[in-house]
């Protein structure tokens, strides 16, 4: 009797869900007819990303705090953006020459985006000459383990680049 009841039960619930029917505000009809505003999407306040800080010490405590060196090559311009989050609207924060050399420390969960560390006084190289860009005299401090993960904060400078512009050269 048990097993012929759950079906009967189910056919009801699952009717129940099919009559019932939901209004629209006609704010909402408004904005689906909204020739300007095809989608009916409302722009959010603040669309802008905050920024995000990059992350060292992803790989644990035994392993350096940035595990890979990339160099700053197929650039049509001099200077790479260094951006504030990793988002294509994040506001530019600084800018890495073609050639110089960075730690990589994070990635986005596209891949699209890497989390940098750079030596602001690192000399950059000419572009397309390989191998003559140094890190530069500052030691980021990222090169040796840490014992957790957390937010870089200094003595570098640290932002988000686009990964395309970044090629392995270390780790």
């Amino acid at each position: 009797m048990m097993r012929s009841l759950i079906p009967a039960v189910l056919i009801c619930f699952a009717a129940s869900a099919c009559s019932e029917t939901t209004q629209v505000s006609d704010d909402l009809q408004e904005s689906q007819t909204d020739t300007a505003n095809p989608t009916g999407r409302t722009e959010r306040i603040g669309a802008n990303p905050g920024e995000r800080p990059v992350r060292i010490g992803e790989g644990g405590p035994r392993f350096d705090a940035c595990q890979a060196m990339g160099r700053i090559t197929g650039l049509r311009e001099t200077e790479l953006d260094v951006l504030i989050a990793p988002f294509d609207t994040a506001k530019r924060k600084d800018g890495v020459l073609a050639g110089q050399l960075v730690h990589i420390c994070t990635r986005s969960h596209d891949q699209q985006w890497l989390g940098i560390v750079y030596d602001d006084t690192a000399a950059a190289a000419e572009p397309g000459a390989e191998g003559s860009a140094t890190v530069g005299s500052k030691d980021c401090g990222v090169s040796s383990p840490v014992r957790s993960k957390r937010n870089y904060d200094g003595p570098c400078k640290s932002g988000w680049v686009e990964s395309t512009f970044v090629k392995l050269v270390a780790g």
